[in-house]
């Protein structure tokens, strides 16, 4: 050692190739997975080769349930956000700590604790983005009033609520809406959901501030419940440890619908999980819930049924003064193209599911593909400048087979539009109704992303070209003219727990301070 410090020269030498493979790892990282490594990044790393992997969930749901068939008395059910899938910078940290499976929950009463351990199942049936969905329950005490969870270091104390008990008989869970302007569909999914025996339960991120308050008078009228969707956020912890922007699937999705199964767990016979574009209209059966059971009727325990996807364009009125839900109704073509469908769940059979199915099915159940019904998927909405015709008859859609068989029958089609007009002559929704968008400029940014970035490459089976898909891919450029309102919610920094540190967001509400923007 003597020698070596005795030569300057070499010493200089030294140093500088180690900082020069230091530079070269960085930037080759950088370079290949599109990442930004910054100082803070690069201590992160540190820190996990010397205290083990850093994870990091952030709790989307936290529900209590004094009583519940499936999951027993006084259990609790977790859904969390965590970066199980490693980032590219910190391949070595699986070396030193391999991912720690069981969560460890502390609750108390007014006279007593209990400490349980569970572990947690993965909701993601795949490892394209870094932070994925995980689902876990565990059976407390009676009358609970504080739920923690423990770390080998610490605490960290969490807030809980209790699921609805209201009893409905199907509950539509539409998936989370942002920079939203397709007020259409809004209409025609929510009057079909009240005409056939639905409540629709719908997670909206953003939309454009007049689409929202056409869905708050639609909320105040008992169709339907707007649901704040934040965004997972780790406040002070570095996107090489933790990038819930980037690396993190369409919009949280398999958690908000994981979230609404277990949100009706106890109180709907039936829950399904649709976009927006997405409408399931009874076929074989006067309602919702009558198809569901006579699907399930006379077959093995089902975990869930699933219906596949037909795809339709239709044609609608820019102008709200002119829209009609029976020309919309009138306006459908089938394109006969078939898309990966939806489920229907009786969510005593089931505790999550993934965007489009469970990525397993719980011991004893099975599932049914239904080929009795399709779902009516609207993949190409055109808004035209064409005037309401009311005099005319109204059009029955054909169904996809090339049948005489119609989607929905005239009568069914005139109901619904009764409907809709009771509902704009309400004064509210009068006024609302005049400051509708007439032209769709959010729409057009989502589509030719989503096709450039993403849907090229699933349709043409060029999976690995696929980044974690979701709104991180496009660009929001703000339009002047369109005012949007966003939901935000306050983050809190929390002390680092290991093996696992938790997050979680309190006071969502919406504002209009933020714009249209996906997170």
């Amino acid at each position: 050692m003597r020698s070596f410090y005795r030569r300057p020269k070499i010493v200089f030498v030294f140093v500088f190739l180690v900082l020069f493979v230091v530079w070269l790892f960085v930037t080759i990282i950088e370079f290949s997975f599109g990442l930004t490594v910054t100082t803070d990044d690069l201590i992160a790393t540190g820190k996990t080769l010397r205290n083990g992997r850093q994870l990091k969930a952030f709790i989307t749901s936290s529900y209590y349930y004094p009583t519940s068939e499936s999951l027993g008395d006084n259990a609790i059910a977790l859904v969390m956000s965590i970066n199980l899938v490693s980032n590219p910078v910190l391949k070595l940290a699986h070396f030193f700590s391999p991912d720690s499976s069981e969560l460890v929950i502390m609750a108390k009463n007014a006279t007593s604790s209990v400490i349980m351990k569970a572990s947690y199942v993965r909701v993601t049936p795949h490892e394209a983005c870094q932070i994925i969905t995980v689902f876990a329950t565990a059976q407390l005490i009676p009358n609970v009033t504080n739920i923690s969870m423990l770390g080998d270091n610490g605490v960290a104390e969490i807030p809980f609520t209790s699921p609805s008990y209201t009893k409905r008989d199907v509950v539509v869970c539409t998936s989370p809406l942002y920079v939203s302007e397709q007020w259409q569909n809004f209409l025609l999914a929510v009057h079909i959901y009240r005409k056939f025996g639905a409540h629709m339960n719908l997670y909206l991120i953003s939309s454009v501030t007049s689409f929202y308050e056409l869905m708050k008078e639609y909320e105040r009228e008992g169709y339907m419940t707007v649901q704040p969707w934040v965004n997972v956020d780790f406040p002070g912890v570095p996107k090489t440890t933790a990038d819930p922007y980037n690396q993190i699937e369409f919009r949280n999705q398999a958690a908000s619908q994981t979230d609404c199964l277990l949100q009706f767990k106890e109180s709907a016979r039936f829950v399904t999980f649709l976009d927006l574009d997405d409408v399931l209209i009874p076929k074989i059966a006067p309602t919702y819930a009558e198809e569901f059971q006579r699907i399930m009727d006379g077959k093995k325990k089902l975990a869930y049924i699933f219906y596949h996807k037909e795809n339709y364009d239709a044609v609608v009125a820019r102008n709200s003064s002119r829209f009609s839900l029976r020309k919309m109704f009138g306006s459908l073509e089938c394109k006969h193209k078939r898309e990966t469908g939806k489920i229907v769940v009786d969510p005593r059979n089931l505790n999550y599911t993934w965007i489009h199915y469970p990525p397993d099915l719980p011991n004893g159940f099975e599932k049914y593909e239904v080929t009795e019904n399709v779902i009516t998927h609207l993949k190409t909405i055109v808004w035209t400048d064409e005037q309401n015709e009311s005099g005319e008859a109204p059009i029955e859609p054909l169904y996809f087979d090339n049948s005489t068989a119609k989607i929905i029958a005239s009568k069914d089609i005139l109901n619904i539009e009764k409907d809709l007009r009771r509902m704009i002559r309400k004064p509210r929704i009068r006024k609302i109704f005049s400051k509708l968008p007439n032209m769709h400029y959010y729409t057009d940014l989502v589509v030719n992303c989503y096709n450039d970035r993403y849907y090229q490459y699933h349709y043409s089976g060029r999976i690995a070209n696929i980044k974690c898909p979701g709104p991180q891919l496009c660009e929001f450029v703000q339009h002047p003219k369109i005012k949007c309102t966003h939901v935000t919610a306050t983050h809190t920094p929390m002390e680092t727990l290991y093996p696992i540190t938790y997050y979680y967001a309190t006071n969502a509400h919406f504002t209009g301070d933020i714009g249209c923007y996906a997170h």
